[in-house]
């Protein structure tokens, strides 16, 4: 009797303790759940942020780009043509995320999620190529109904959603105060400048004469006789509203006009060595090796650079480098006389322009002549500044990431 007493009571403390370990074994395993699903959730949601960021942030670039476009220069726009150019960079944000969501669970965009920003000044500006946003920002949060992310394991980990909360923005920059190459990158920049000196008038009664490319491209008095063609990136015959300027590249001996491309030197070399090296820096622009024999790391506005003197044996293979570049474009640094003697000298660079060359053709004289067009371009390697003293600029433009 006493025997089964006992084996009962051991049978009852083992029940007990198995029930103990039993319900420790269900909160343990329950922690741990919970854990894992916690983790599984942050790294879920760090993942689809990740995703969203990449997204936003290329989004963002390509509306800055696609804003930003030659029409800009054209005179006397119309309202609509902001408007225009306003709605494609947001259709460009907008078919950006559309792409590089696919295999992703990020929701698309519409238009009020991609805000164009101007600044306080714009309205006031007079110049329809300086009527540019300030700031384009891209979100995947709407005003009236934030997205959010669904939790992974969400029973587990408590919290069944989470906001998304990831935007990019991108700032239109166009006030370049000079240029700096990098080991990376060189500067789109052709070794030539063009005088833009404003000639005041001998007799004192008639008005100064504006300079060469000021006259003929900013005035609008240049001949507009091409057109370019962004989808087949060819030039048409019929005007587009763009002026084109004709240039000459004379050789030594033959003397200038005031329609002078006048070649440069981006290395400091002796003058009858630089000649053959122009060619090469028509092709590949300046890089950071050229301006450190200079003791520099960048070209600045005003800033100096010595001239070259490039003759007519040169200018075949100027010539062939040049026909290379129709197109493309392209800066090419206005500048003032100083100091210059027989072609060879120092000019005075006083602000950058971008442009397309439209045909390169040598005549009888062995003349090199040039029908260039201006136009709109972006470059990372522009240096652009905020300071009173630098000017706005209607053709280099940065487009930089602000967060």
């Amino acid at each position: 009797m006493q025997t089964a007493l006992f084996a009962v009571e051991v049978t009852s403390r083992n029940s007990g303790r198995r029930g103990i370990l039993t319900a420790w074994t269900i909160w343990l395993m329950l922690a741990a759940g919970a854990i894992v699903g916690g983790l599984f959730n942050v790294l879920w949601i760090s993942c689809v942020r990740n995703q969203a960021q990449n997204c936003a942030t290329s989004a963002a670039l390509s509306a800055g780009h696609r804003y930003l476009s030659d029409d800009m220069l054209r005179g006397w726009q119309q309202p609509f043509e902001y408007e225009g150019r306003v709605a494609r960079c947001r259709k460009a944000a907008i078919e950006m995320v559309e792409h590089s969501r696919t295999g992703t669970t990020l929701p698309p965009i519409s238009d009020e999620q991609v805000d164009v920003l101007w600044g306080d000044d714009q309205t006031a500006s007079k110049d329809p190529s300086l009527l540019v946003p300030e700031k384009i920002v891209v979100s995947f949060d709407r005003r009236d109904a934030p997205h959010s992310i669904a939790s992974f394991f969400a029973g587990l980990a408590g919290n069944r959603a989470t906001g998304l909360g990831v935007s990019a923005a991108v700032c239109l920059e166009h006030a370049p105060a000079g240029f700096q190459p990098s080991s990376m990158a060189s500067v789109p920049m052709l070794p030539f400048s063009i005088c833009d000196d404003v000639l005041p008038a001998k007799d004192g009664q008639t008005p100064a004469t504006a300079g060469y490319w000021t006259a003929n491209i900013e005035s609008g008095k240049g001949r507009d006789q091409f057109s370019w063609d962004p989808e087949t990136h060819t030039f048409q015959a019929g005007p587009d509203g763009l002026p084109e300027l004709k240039v000459s590249i004379y050789a030594a001996t033959s003397g200038s006009g005031p329609d002078a491309f006048i070649p440069l030197c981006f290395r400091k070399v002796s003058s009858t060595a630089s000649g053959p090296a122009i060619a090469g820096w028509i092709k590949r622009g300046l890089k950071l090796d050229d301006l450190d024999t200079f003791g520099i790391d960048k070209i600045t506005f005003p800033g100096t650079l010595p001239t070259a003197s490039l003759s007519i044996q040169d200018q075949a293979s100027c010539i062939s480098a040049l026909q290379m570049k129709i197109g493309e474009p392209c800066i090419v640094c206005l500048s003032s006389m100083e100091g210059s003697e027989n072609g060879a000298g120092t000019l005075k660079l006083k602000r950058p322009v971008a442009l397309r060359i439209v045909q390169v053709q040598q005549n009888a004289s062995k003349m090199v002549g040039l029908i260039l067009q201006p136009c709109v371009m972006v470059t990372s390697t522009a240096v652009t500044s905020t300071a009173a003293g630098i000017a706005s600029n209607r053709y280099v433009y940065s487009i930089r990431l602000t967060q």
